[in-house]
């Protein structure tokens, strides 16, 4: 690296150096995250390359879109709650409070998925009728919105390395049932099962773990209707964030077996599976910067990206598009090639979101969330917009071309409102 007007040299070893350093610090404070996430993309993803084997494209396309419809509700109603405790808890005690209010969301959300259920849009999410294991399915989700508060409490305290426990042991029991129950008998209600026994899991462990952080003798009505007050304005707005995003992330699946048939959704939902380890590394360092913002509020960001994401993004992007059907005909099989062509263009949006992911949670705790769901709202729009004019000509590679340009355009407006909004 030049000197300006001086002449000389000077060696770009030190900034190689302070490069790595940086990487190393960031990896030392992560590590448990790293060893967590990793684990976690690893079992998904040989959870994938048994069940699309085990089962076959047409039924991983029929229970992909099953869950759809739990997944787009119980995430509309609830998700991210944690950010919602997190930002407003300043108690470690009032958190009991905030499971209270998962069990209230999560049975409204159970009794919207079975209206939904009980009319004729279900054929829709691959369900002719409503059997029982389906109704525990959707029972078992109710325990899973613990999970969020538990999240919180356990971000909040600083105590990743449990947190990192639950959510690896959770996929690892998640993993050890749907193998073990789709083995002995190839079924769709087979892999509900094992569905419904990890959220069960995941949510009852979740309270285990924090148990002697809460203040059940403190509970008072009153004091849940302040706790209520307290968040609605935060709520409000993570609500209607989520609700705005779940229209492309999870509703392209259904955009897919509309325009095609269970065999077109489960090609695409393989690629979109194939994708989702990007969302792995992404999930390492929000928990760790949320850490990070809540007790500093200052993180040196611009080093962060330049000297750690955009390395990471170079490398991520090089696996897939050089390994990409290595690694379909590995995990899967030669039936699921086609799913290549939409995992690249799938790679566009998703490492798009890699390197700006960080920019949601300065929006965060900088109360300017409201930005973040005008982003959403640009995201669904043009999801809408172009699955529509793309879908019906290109079929599936339609779809994942439009949700790649709609991360990208709202990934741009959010960009544009930190540089514009925030001190730099």
């Amino acid at each position: 690296m030049a000197c300006r007007g001086s002449g000389v040299q000077i060696p770009s070893a030190p900034l190689t150096k302070m490069n790595i350093s940086f990487i190393k610090e960031i990896l030392s404070q992560t590590k448990e995250l790293v060893l967590s996430q990793f684990f976690i993309a690893l079992v998904s993803l040989l959870q994938v390359s048994l069940v699309v084997k085990i089962l076959g494209v047409e039924n991983y396309g029929i229970v992909t879109l099953m869950v759809t419809l739990p997944t787009l509700v119980f995430r509309a109603l609830h998700s991210k709650n944690s950010d919602v405790t997190l930002v407003s808890i300043k108690q470690d005690s009032l958190v009991g409070y905030s499971y209270l209010f998962d069990l209230l969301i999560g049975f409204f959300a159970f009794l919207i998925c079975l209206i939904t259920l009980n009319l004729p849009i279900s054929t829709y999410f691959g369900i002719e009728t409503l059997d029982s294991y389906i109704v525990i399915f959707l029972a078992s989700r109710i325990i899973q919105t613990f999970s969020e508060s538990s999240k919180a409490l356990l971000i909040k305290q600083g105590k990743l390395r449990k947190f990192s426990i639950l959510e690896s042991l959770s996929v690892g029991i998640r993993f050890l049932a749907i193998v073990a129950l789709i083995s002995n008998s190839p079924t769709v209600e087979n892999y509900i099962i094992g569905q419904t026994i990890y959220s069960t899991f995941y949510g009852t462990a979740s309270i285990l773990l924090v148990r002697k952080s809460l203040k059940i003798n403190e509970f008072n009505f009153n004091g849940f209707k302040n706790y209520l007050k307290s968040i609605y304005p935060i709520f409000r707005d993570i609500r209607f964030n989520q609700i705005i995003g779940i229209i492309p992330q999870h509703f392209d699946v259904i955009v897919v077996s509309i325009i095609g048939d269970y065999s077109s959704v489960g090609i695409y939902r393989f690629a979109k599976r194939l994708i989702e380890p990007i969302n792995y590394i992404i999930s390492i360092f929000n928990p760790w910067l949320q850490s990070k913002l809540s007790q500093e509020h200052t993180f040196p960001i611009q080093s962060f990206l330049k000297k750690f994401l955009f390395p990471l993004f170079v490398t991520v992007t090089v696996f897939y598009v050089v390994l990409g059907r290595t690694v379909i005909k590995l995990i899967g099989s030669e039936e699921f090639i086609p799913s290549y062509e939409p995992m690249l263009i799938l790679l566009i949006g998703y490492t798009c979101y890699l390197l700006t992911f960080w920019i949601r949670q300065y929006l965060l705790f900088n109360q300017l969330i409201k930005f973040h769901t005008y982003g959403k709202i640009l995201y669904s729009f043009t999801f809408i917009l172009l699955s529509f004019l793309l879908g019906s000509t290109y079929g599936f590679n339609g779809i994942a071309l439009s949700l790649s340009i709609s991360m990208i355009l709202q990934k741009i407006f959010e960009y544009a409102i930190y540089k514009n909004k925030l001190p730099q």
